[in-house]
């Protein structure tokens, strides 16, 4: 009975480890932007890995075209990604039923985050 209860309890630690994020190299501005957007829970939704999840995917994201609701599209860049990260109900991504929490960030942080972002898509 104690084997089982002790490989029961090492597969549900390997059901609550995640995905890493990609191993790439990062300035220091995009190595914060990771550090804080793993802080501040955005991997919850992004994914573990910023590979999408209920959120969309970080990794190749810049310079993409995607379609918001109300039937408007735009490409990815530094100035959408703060701005959706600033204001967060501004616009919506087609697909993405959930919409993204408002936070406590400040603007140094969040132009880390988008370097990180940015780095993903190099």
């Amino acid at each position: 009975m104690r084997k089982i209860l002790l490989a029961l309890g090492a597969l549900a630690l390997v059901g609550c480890t995640s995905a890493q994020p990609l191993a790439i190299d990062l300035t220091p501005s995009a190595a914060r932007g990771l550090k804080v957007s793993q802080q501040s829970g955005c991997a919850s939704c992004h994914g573990s890995d910023f590979a999408g999840g209920t959120g969309p995917t970080w990794v190749g994201i810049i310079g993409q075209s995607v379609a918001f609701k109300g039937g408007t599209s735009g490409v990815v860049d530094r100035d959408y990604l703060i701005e959706a990260i600033k204001y967060p109900d501004k616009v919506q991504r087609v697909g993405y039923p959930v919409m993204m929490p408002y936070n406590n960030l400040d603007d140094a942080e969040i132009s880390d985050i988008v370097d990180y972002i940015e780095a993903l898509s190099q």
